[in-house]
């Protein structure tokens, strides 16, 4: 009888292991990090274990009637639909599609999904809401809150009704000590009537920014529950109208837009990033500036400007954009050695024939644990 060879494993497959895999795995986009890791069990193996640090995904969500998702994945250039079937939690009968907002982590920035309603708060604990962790509602109902994982903490500041006196209200919410909600000093009085606060969360600290002027800065420690000085920030360009916080490349940075005109004749023509002391909270040196052709994107040719700037942080990238058109979106990398590097966001075409006033936006680092959660929990 005529003897068969013996099959090998295939070169390429051999040759592929070690140093030479991670390698491969490294330069991988996540949006096909999921594919690799079924090639073998070695892929898979490279897959979970890759210490890299990509760009933060940017992910948007459609509150409207059906729900619609999608994410930005930086390394593709490609906008990936997320399913929302399984979107909330168990009340998710219960709150309504404003209800729906974005958090912060710490010490990293970034943000994910939470639903708060009279019953309960829900924090996403994946990027794409895919589970959820569930806690008793504060004491306070509220609309629009800073809600923000501040350490080991969950903090909520502001947002409650003046009807019951605590409009400026802020609760801490420490699993591992009380277990329970507990009452804080309240925000400055700068903030009472806030109606517009941008956030950032790093180490014991939430800082909260009054984003239209009298531009106000401070910071909240979720371990002693007590405010830091309330100051007035002083940007160096007198023609800002707009601004945004967020911690990037290990830096609290604002982001500013100046512009020319008065009142609603005020359009936007310069957007600026500046760095901030986390002490002082003054104004520093200037980091970045983008570039006009983007600024005028952002603005958009509508003709009635920039309402409000938005501005979303994590690791040494930040995402730049019109909060009332979330479709012209901006990616910056904050450079090693200073400067930064920008570049326009393909638009969510998910995004075309809807209202943009009903949309949640957030970015964060996706790594292939969280793809292999989403696909098999749809």
């Amino acid at each position: 009888m005529e003897q068969r060879p013996k099959q090998r494993e295939p070169a390429a497959e051999a040759a592929l292991h070690g140093d030479v895999l991670d390698a491969i795995v490294s330069r991988v986009s996540p949006l096909d990090l999921l594919p690799a890791s079924r090639v073998s069990k070695a892929w898979r193996a490279a897959v979970l274990s890759s210490p890299r640090r990509p760009p933060p995904w940017f992910i948007l969500h459609h509150l409207g009637r059906p729900q619609v998702a999608a994410a930005f994945d930086p390394l593709s250039r490609a906008w990936r639909s997320l399913p929302c079937a399984h979107g909330y939690p168990s009340h998710r009968q219960g709150p309504q599609p404003q209800q729906v907002s974005s958090y912060m982590l710490s010490p990293g920035g970034g943000t994910r999904l939470c639903v708060l309603s009279l019953s309960a708060l829900a924090l996403a604990t994946d990027p794409f809401g895919a589970s959820w962790r569930e806690l008793e509602p504060p004491r306070y109902s509220r609309t629009d809150p800073v809600v923000a994982v501040v350490g080991t903490r969950v903090v909520v500041a502001g947002g409650a009704s003046d009807l019951e006196d605590g409009e400026n209200a802020v609760e801490v919410f420490d699993g591992g000590a009380s277990g329970a909600w507990v009452s804080c000093e309240p925000m400055p009085e700068a903030f009472r009537w806030s109606e517009s606060i941008s956030s950032a969360a790093v180490g014991r600290r939430l800082y909260v920014l009054e984003k239209q002027s009298p531009f106000t800065l401070s910071w909240f420690d979720a371990e002693s529950r007590r405010w830091g000085p309330a100051r007035g920030v002083h940007v160096p360009d007198p023609t800002v109208r707009h601004v945004a916080i967020g911690f990037a490349n290990g830096r609290l940075l604002l982001a500013a837009a100046g512009g020319i005109g008065t009142g609603f004749g005020w359009r936007a023509e310069s957007v600026r990033l500046w760095a901030v002391d986390e002490e002082s909270l003054q104004v520093e040196e200037e980091v970045g500036s983008m570039p006009r052709a983007m600024v005028e994107e952002l603005v958009g040719d509508w003709g009635w400007g920039l309402w409000s700037l938005g501005f979303l942080t994590e690791g040494r990238f930040a995402y730049v954009y019109n909060p009332s058109y979330p479709k012209d979106i901006f990616l910056c990398q904050l450079e090693e050695g200073g400067g930064c590097r920008w570049e326009s966001v393909p638009r969510p075409a998910c995004m075309d024939e809807r209202p943009t006033h009903r949309v949640a936006v957030g970015c964060c680092q996706v790594g292939a644990e969280d793809l292999m959660m989403g696909t098999d929990r749809t």
